[in-house]
């Protein structure tokens, strides 16, 4: 039997504990992070090392200038520590040694301290040939350690380098082509400590962008609108900027509908089509790109290389709303979504941001196709529940419903019953009826419309006007519907979702209000619907009004009522008094209407 690398199935196996342990502490070495980076930049500065000192070595032995030998130690002491270099490259390829040893570069790296601090000083000082290593351990230094280590390896090699040229340069035995080297390489040194600190602090920074990258971009997804705002909040988020739009385009539809946020302020809108044929310049479709608003330019890598493109990059009517400087263009594309992001007025963008840019726009791409995804498949599996549910709608409650106003008929039929009794059982009977109605359009609402049978709309005003007859009649008490003259022709499953709201507020009012007359009202303007139902009761459990924001946080007012009413993309409104209440609900009409 084979026993493959599980320590588990290894231990069952009956592998000694010894062998074991081991294995586990060579695992647990090789696994620690900062260790393994450390090994690898190790490494490649041993190899450094080992050509440096190599050609140290030859130019020390057979060049023709080579310097004083201060005692004779100077070609000792290189060729030990090239013997030494040599030794620790070919033991750096070992995996036990490099993971025990290696792992801890300080002590290398202090041991290259002294020895070129003492080749620097035994060989002129500050017109050492021995000036070269310095150099090295600054970029080993950054190598190692990043920014930090750049920094404060060169504020070490000052100290060191410093004291050489003083007394050339500033002290008695002033020396001016001494004095003269001394300061060029003290610049040289400055020099090198910012480039390789910038160079290290840009690095750490590119590590930092591509780390948070691993944030989820669908986090705190809403189910019934695309999650454009966090894909917005992701790309502003990487790019450390507080400025940024985000427009698209869904289907056929040609609104352009808009997000923006100013430094956590948010906006949201929705453009009319304009005069303009394109949203991003067709030159740039579908390219990340930096635009320079004062050069009025462009730069953009489609195919690794930069290309320069004059001329607004967007739409000139959207381009002139615009207040920014410098903007980053990052294309979004998931069917059936389709828009850019725009990051503005990003602080020193580098062009590297474009190959950034193109890893954010299509992780975010990837972000809302999963999105829209995840909402196909809950849709289809929510239909197939619903199938289900009106199948068992059909062969139970309705079936129920009609048996038992078929034994109601045969009450009524019976010819000794008393006048009050057949009144109450009359109106038992129109109330199944009507209840048997209102089921029937449940559960054909429910089921998905076949490809052959187009949808039948459905007069608004008609239905409430309906249904404000059978509540009145239902409890007793007086419902006016009080509808508008352009109430809109709506679907089956809106009709029904309107009228479980009316019923529910209408209940609430008569069972908890007291009320004894209700007014179903509605009104149409702005592109939205407007449905008001106001009580004669006493009123909700608070005075005054709240907003659909309001009631969210509070958690008050009827529940399934507010549910229904977002699910159909509307906002609730509830008001209070002594005197009564009103539940108001305020509808897209793009949405409802059939």
């Amino acid at each position: 039997m084979t026993v493959g690398a599980d320590p588990y199935l290894s231990i069952r196996m009956g592998t000694p504990r010894r062998l074991l342990q081991t294995d586990a502490r060579n695992r647990g070495t090789a696994l620690s992070g900062r260790g393994l980076f450390y090994v690898r930049s190790t490494r490649l500065v041993a190899g450094a090392r080992a050509v440096l000192v190599g050609f140290l070595a030859v130019g020390v032995m057979f060049g023709p200038d080579a310097p004083s030998l201060e005692g004779g130690l100077v070609r000792p002491l290189i060729g030990g520590y090239l013997a030494y270099s040599l030794v620790l490259l070919a033991l750096s390829r070992s995996r036990r040694f490099a993971y025990r040893v290696l792992r801890q570069p300080l002590l290398p790296t202090a041991i290259d301290l002294g020895v070129f601090t003492a080749l620097f000083y035994m060989t002129t000082g500050a017109e050492s040939p021995f000036f070269s290593p310095l150099v090295f351990l600054i970029v080993s230094a950054t190598i190692q350690w990043g920014s930090r280590g750049a920094l404060l390896m060169s504020l070490t090699i000052l100290a060191v380098f410093l004291p050489a040229g003083w007394s050339a340069a500033l002290g008695a035995d002033h020396d001016d082509a001494a004095a003269l080297s001394w300061i060029v390489r003290l610049g040289y040194i400055v020099m090198v400590m910012i480039l390789l600190t910038g160079f290290g602090r840009h690095f750490e920074r590119m590590v930092e962008e591509l780390s948070r990258m691993a944030d989820p971009v669908d986090a705190g997804f809403d189910e019934t609108e695309p999650p454009t705002r966090e894909a917005l909040n992701h790309a502003l988020g990487l790019f450390r900027t507080r400025r940024g739009m985000v427009l698209w385009t869904e289907g056929d539809e040609p609104y352009l509908n808009v997000i923006e946020v100013d430094g956590g302020e948010y906006a949201k809108r929705v453009l009319p089509p304009g005069g303009d044929d394109w949203l991003v310049s067709p030159r740039l479709e579908g390219s990340v790109f930096l635009y320079d608003r004062a050069s009025d330019m462009a730069i953009t890598r489609p195919d690794g290389r930069s290309r320069v493109v004059r001329g607004p990059p967007v739409a000139p009517s959207l381009l002139a709303t615009l207040s920014f400087e410098r903007m980053l263009v990052l294309p979004i594309r998931a069917d059936p979504l389709e828009g850019v992001i725009l990051v503005l007025d990003q602080e020193e963008p580098a062009t590297e941001d474009l190959a950034f840019g193109a890893m954010v726009s299509a992780q975010i791409s990837v972000g809302l196709q999963r999105w829209h995804a995840q909402m196909t498949h809950r849709a289809t599996a929510a239909n197939a529940e619903r199938v289900r549910l009106s199948r068992d709608l059909h062969d139970g409650v309705l079936q129920f419903l009609a048996g038992a106003a078929i034994q109601l008929e045969g009450l009524l039929r019976a010819g000794n019953l008393p006048v009050a009794a057949k009144v109450r059982l009359l109106g038992l009977r129109q109330a199944l009826t009507e209840e048997q109605r209102e089921l029937r359009t449940f559960i054909t609402a429910m089921r998905p419309a076949r490809s052959n049978e187009p949808a039948k709309p459905i007069d608004l005003r008609e239905e409430l006007e309906e249904l404000a007859d059978h509540l009145s009649r239902y409890w007793n008490i007086c419902v006016l519907a009080d509808m508008a003259s352009d109430s809109p022709m709506v679907s089956t499953q809106t009709a029904y979702d309107i009228g479980r709201i009316v019923r529910e507020a209408v209940a609430n009012a008569v069972r908890h209000g007291l009320a004894r007359n209700v007014t179903v009202r509605t009104l149409t303007g702005q592109g939205r619907l407007s449905l008001e139902i106001v009580d004669d009761g006493h009123g909700f459990g608070f005075q005054g009004e709240m907003m659909d924001e309001d009631l969210k946080k509070a958690a008050v007012g009827p529940r399934s009522l507010q549910e229904r009413a977002r699910a159909m993309g509307g906002r609730v409104r509830l008001a209070s008094s002594p005197r009564g209440a009103s539940v108001g609900i305020d509808l897209p009409l793009e949405k409802i209407a059939a």
